[in-house]
């Protein structure tokens, strides 16, 4: 019978233990968002950072991209030379050097180009006969050309003549390469 009597507080309580509860749920689901959403903050505020960074020197950076790329021009062809004459370039200016330096040229033959890292690779097979400096000269007068000239290659073989008094001669075969910028 005491319950009977106490029927409006029993409700009363009730409902606001079943509030309670669902107000708690609700408000233990929302700090678990919460604790998430300053998680994911703290791991992608390092990286906002580092974009507000790049962009206050947005325009530095373009000029070091475009300065870099006109400095390309003195190791490697443009992109708008075709890569068969960048290929026969590369020939004519590895005899001019061989011959300035004063080597005999044997043969000389370009070879299919290849491709690395968004650069062709053009490469010229060159066998050249001649004393020693001459080839020492040779190797040293490539690097002064633009497009520089690079050695992939190179395989020496003396060469001899019977006559110890006469400067060593050797047979070089090497394979010179350019680089050539892909478009």
């Amino acid at each position: 019978m005491n319950l009977i009597r106490y029927r409006a507080l029993i409700s009363v309580v009730t409902t606001a233990v079943l509030v309670l509860g669902v107000i708690a749920t609700v408000a233990g689901y929302g700090w678990e968002r919460y604790l998430r959403a300053l998680a994911v903050l703290e791991e992608i505020e390092p990286r906002h950072a580092r974009l507000l960074g790049l962009k206050s020197v947005d325009a530095q950076l373009k000029k070091a991209v475009l300065d870099a790329y006109a400095q390309m021009v003195r190791w490697a062809y443009p992109p708008e030379q075709d890569v068969g004459k960048a290929a026969n370039d590369v020939q004519q200016r590895a005899r001019r050097v061989a011959e300035a330096a004063g080597m005999t040229i044997i043969s000389s033959q370009a070879l299919p180009p290849r491709v690395d890292n968004g650069l062709d690779q053009i490469p010229v097979s060159v066998t050249l006969e001649g004393g020693l400096q001459s080839l020492q000269m040779t190797l040293s007068s490539m690097s002064g050309e633009a497009p520089v000239l690079f050695v992939d290659t190179l395989s020496l073989r003396a060469i001899d003549r019977g006559d110890t008094k006469q400067p060593q001669q050797v047979a070089a075969t090497m394979v010179v390469m350019s680089l050539r910028i892909q478009p």
